[in-house]
């Protein structure tokens, strides 16, 4: 290792101090029942002060203790995947401002300072997407950048409104804060975690570098706009706008479910699990479950990092390539990998004992109990059953009978760098769900199902089981079918073309109609080419009187003057 890449050992080791530091301080403040409001007053004149609010208590703490544990394995992956890299160091200032940010946002009970930490997100994101300054990652980048301006620009709308209430601290306020306001925030919240119909730039930032991926995709961009709803829980149940959101999170979920299941680049079908699990931690958001939310959340950023560093190591190896279906014999080549990424994808799946069981198995039987209609019960199962779908399809493509490399032999295994950063993640992927239904206290009801409705999510989990097999044959007699489906998933459902060709279309077509009509219509006829021909047409008829009589081109002179003096005066 040379002596460049040693700053991300000194970054990995500090971020794995904090989170260590984190991680018991909120033991402390469980075991004591207590949170820490901080106020700094900076600057005070007569009625006008600039204060600095910050809140620990647990859930803020552990929150940053999972960002820290997760971004300091990843800093020790950038070793291994950024290897030969000659912007290294701007690589890895520009992720640390990405965490800071990220943790800015975390500590903030006050919208100014979260728009500092929400703000600094969109930046970073934006540099880090486009750090490879090829045409595909830059339109990417613009995608990300002006999709989330747009909740960028609620907060800020939020922030002149939230004046009225002589504090923009929002943890202070417990009672309804009005409908236009609460809508602003979430449409914050909404465009962060890529709900529709801003979803189409969460597949698209997969062009950043893979340590990025996992960083953007666990702890930090998605999942400030899920925490940031945490955080208004209270307003949200007392607002008319939980029944919206509870549509568009489950339409989110099934939307990306049927998009996972046809996508081929590995990457892209990550990002939608991404979108998947968002939406299924936003309709538990809408029905009041916030405990829960937050709880799959923390495992879910353990499950998906470890997920996509794998991923990384398997594209890495493969010269680039991300294409699902070159991929073959992965439990030959790469043993110890094949049971790293096997093993964290049936967590996301929520296999029983590992971390995603705990939390998906306790939301749906809140949801199947709760009995939130038929419409969203059904939307429900049908996402739960397309998470196993392309899951196990994920697994089957990997370990296809097909060789589609010369030699198995000349792939390698993880290197010990690798190892030591993805094992810390895949332990937590095994057992965090396990240590957090501990240490989380539930405030919730108590969950009453008959044995129909307990066994149908393991049903519905075993029919979409064999609709992966399906997907995943190459009989060309099932070609005819894949093609159907596939076009019924109409690729995010035209999410991306709304997002960009559709915004597009119409100042490009009245940009052109405008040009026809005004530069080459009629103001190039009264003006310019036709203000010269007119002159043109004067001057002849002029030189046609002067060759007839003397008498005649005296009397044609004199009415032209005579109608230029009655025009102009």
């Amino acid at each position: 290792m040379s002596l460049g890449y040693k700053v991300y050992s000194v970054w990995c080791f500090v971020l794995a101090m904090f989170s260590a530091v984190c991680m018991l301080s909120a033991f402390w403040l469980v075991w004591k029942s207590m949170s820490l409001f901080v106020e700094w007053e900076i600057y005070s004149s007569a009625s006008s002060s600039v204060v600095v609010s910050l809140i620990y208590d647990w859930m803020s703490l552990s929150f940053l203790a999972t960002v820290g544990i997760i971004s300091s394995s990843i800093m020790a992956y950038s070793i291994f995947y950024m290897e030969g890299d000659k912007s290294f160091h701007r690589f890895s200032l520009i992720l640390l401002l990405f965490v800071f940010s990220m943790m800015i946002l975390i500590i903030s009970p006050n919208l100014i300072s979260l728009l500092l930490g929400w703000d600094g997100l969109g930046l970073s994101s934006y540099a880090l997407i486009i750090y490879y300054q090829s045409e595909s990652s830059c339109n990417a980048g613009m995608m990300t950048v002006l999709s989330n301006r747009l909740g960028d620009v609620g907060i800020l709308l939020s922030v002149g409104l939230w004046t009225s209430w002589g504090s923009w601290n929002f943890l202070m306020i417990s009672e309804s804060v009005g409908l236009i306001l609460f809508s602003l925030i979430l449409l914050a919240g909404l465009t962060k975690s890529a709900q529709i119909p801003f979803s189409a730039w969460l597949p698209a930032a997969m062009a950043a570098p893979t340590p990025v991926s996992a960083l953007v995709h666990s702890s930090t961009l998605v999942t400030a706009g899920v925490y940031l709803m945490i955080r208004f829980n209270e307003v949200l149940q007392s607002s008319n706008l939980k029944e919206l959101l509870l549509i568009i999170s489950v339409s989110t979920m099934f939307m990306a479910g049927v998009g996972a299941n046809f996508e081929t680049d590995l990457k892209k079908v990550i990002a939608l699990s991404t979108l998947s699990q968002l939406g299924l931690m936003m309709m538990s958001l809408s029905v009041g479950l916030w405990e829960l939310a937050f709880f799959h959340l923390m495992t879910h950023a353990m499950f998906k990092s470890s997920l996509f560093m794998c991923a990384g190591c398997v594209i890495h190896d493969s010269m680039g390539s991300q294409d699902i279906r070159g991929y073959s014999k992965l439990s030959y080549s790469r043993p110890l990998l094949s049971v790293l990424f096997n093993c964290t994808n049936m967590a996301l799946c929520g296999f029983p004992c590992l971390a995603g069981f705990y939390s998906k198995d306790l939301i749906l039987e809140m949801m199947i109990s709760g009995g939130v209609g038929l419409f969203c019960h059904i939307m429900v199962m049908l996402a739960t059953g397309l998470t196993v779908s392309y899951s196990l399809r994920m697994m089957y493509m990997l370990k296809s009978e097909e060789i589609h490399w010369s030699s198995v032999s000349s792939e390698s295994d993880l290197s010990e760098v690798v190892m030591k950063s993805v094992g810390m993640l895949f332990f937590s992927s095994m057992m965090a769900g396990f240590f957090l239904s501990w240490f989380i206290s539930f405030e919730i009801d108590l969950a009453i199902l008959f044995s129909m409705n307990k066994l149908s999510v393991s049903v519905v989990s075993l029919m979409f089981g064999l609709v992966a097999v399906f997907l995943s044959m190459k009989n060309d007699s099932l070609i005819i079918s894949k093609v159907v489906f596939q076009s019924m998933s109409t690729a995010m459902w035209y999410l991306p073309s709304l997002s960009t060709k559709m915004n597009v279309t119409g100042f490009t077509w009245f940009g052109g109609g405008s040009l026809k009509m005004l530069d080459l219509g009629w103001y190039e006829m009264y003006g310019g080419q036709g203000g010269q021909v007119v002159s043109m047409l004067g001057s002849g008829v002029l030189q046609l009187s002067q060759k007839s009589v003397l008498v005649s081109s005296y009397l044609i002179s004199f009415g032209v003057v005579l109608f230029i003096m009655t025009v102009l005066f």
